[in-house]
């Protein structure tokens, strides 16, 4: 259920998670993201360039009553959302093979972690050792035991008995992920997808949300969640002038002190009413902070561009320079902004299926996101058997997903 999709999905999934979770960690650390997922007979791993898990996340991620993630309820251009990743891979190889096994090598220390079953109390068992002295210091490596199964992410793995659905093969998603990231180089299994432009800039995972991307409806989740966790913790500490200086264009402690004016020394934990987050209070403050501060520009969620693109299809598309068409449109709805990015080429090889890409910020789909999409497939009458190449990327603050598995957005 954590997970959304079927088991013979899980192994593609979790890869997709580990190299979300380091392209964020290295864009929040300014470096440019280096991703090397390596895929053997026991298992896979991913490992970055980017700061460090830290030991405190990894330990909360145990605690299955507790949300680890930072993405859930807030309104932002980022990857995935899932809000669980780490929990889903502590137990999926547990889950898929009745012992479970993941080892996360990072800032020096060795950790492996065990889930196991307790036949007696009838549950889980998760332990965790600890080896100093690692050799891996910068970055983190996540590798997941999963005997057999993981080779299912390789094309030709278990010939003539069980065929990769081409987008569920590693190389695929790879390949996508190098589509979709300008600033990031790739290996699997030494095979290298080089950047283009280690300088390309994206809305960083860190940055201050706006709120001019928020309804009532989801602020009030979003400050739900505060108030669920400093409960769990015992503890209140978020008033409301610092829940409104988190805000994108309120920094100011002038604009803060006249948003929370009428509120002065009040927690978010006094706003609850009937067991819910007042709705007038809501309201206002939403209204007082959207007038205290100016939406961001489109461009400022992050433009791939026609050059990268470009580049992708004649690397990776199989495409033909002359048929390559790049189309671009931007906006708004519903005060939330939009990039949409096309791109399209007749391929070289005859006799090959045509390869559709999509991805939603800056990371794949694992498959094709809408129905509306592919109605405009069908009437741009691209069959499968055809020898094309269409990749498209879609960006904005926040997808509304019809399924759990983060795939299935309404457009």
């Amino acid at each position: 259920m954590q997970i959304g999709h079927d088991q013979d999905l899980w192994p593609i999934t979790i890869l997709k998670e580990l190299v979300d979770n380091a392209l964020d960690a290295c864009e929040m650390a300014g470096t440019a993201p280096e991703i090397e997922v390596m895929i053997g007979d026991e298992g896979f791993s991913v490992q970055d360039n980017g700061p460090g898990l830290p030991e405190s996340t990894m330990l909360r991620s145990m605690d299955y009553l507790v949300r680890v993630s930072d993405k859930a309820y807030y309104v932002s251009p980022t990857r995935g959302q899932m809000g669980n990743a780490l929990k889903v891979i502590w137990a999926a190889g547990f889950v898929a093979n009745e012992t479970g096994v993941v080892e996360v090598t990072t800032g020096g220390k060795h950790h492996t972690v065990t889930v196991s079953l307790d036949r007696i109390a009838q549950k889980p068992r998760m332990t965790r050792t600890v080896d100093e002295g690692a050799v891996v210091r910068n970055g983190t490596l996540i590798a997941v035991h999963w005997p057999d199964l993981s080779g299912r992410l390789v094309e030709g793995k278990y010939p003539g008995f069980y065929t990769v659905p081409p987008m569920w093969r590693a190389d695929r998603l790879i390949e996508a992920y190098a589509a979709f990231n300008p600033h990031a180089t790739f290996r699997l299994n030494g095979q290298a997808y080089e950047r283009t432009d280690a300088t390309w800039r994206k809305w960083r995972p860190d940055e201050p949300t706006s709120p001019h991307w928020y309804t009532p409806e989801t602020l009030r989740d979003l400050i739900a969640a505060y108030v669920a966790e400093e409960r769990r913790c015992g503890e209140r500490t978020k008033t409301v002038r610092s829940f409104v200086s988190e805000f994108r264009g309120l920094s100011s402690t002038i604009k803060q002190k006249e948003i929370s004016a009428g509120y002065s020394g009040v927690y978010l934990q006094d706003m609850v009413k009937d067991d819910d987050i007042d709705p007038a209070f809501v309201e206002k403050l939403l209204a007082d902070m959207k007038a205290a501060s100016k939406p961001p520009k489109v461009s400022a969620l992050g433009i791939i561009g026609k050059e990268h693109l470009t580049h992708w299809m004649l690397t990776y598309g199989d495409a033909a320079e002359e048929s390559i068409r790049y189309s671009r449109t931007y906006g708004e709805e519903g005060g939330a902004p939009y990039i949409f990015e096309v791109i399209f080429g007749v391929r070289k090889t005859d006799g090959e299926d045509r390869i559709i890409r999509t991805g939603m910020n800056w990371t794949p789909a694992l498959d094709n996101p809408s129905g509306v999409l592919s109605d405009a497939i069908q009437e741009m009458r691209i069959d499968v058997h055809d020898p094309v190449t269409l990749v498209v990327h879609m960006a904005r603050p926040r997808f509304e997903f019809v399924d759990r598995g983060k795939t299935r957005v309404d457009l």
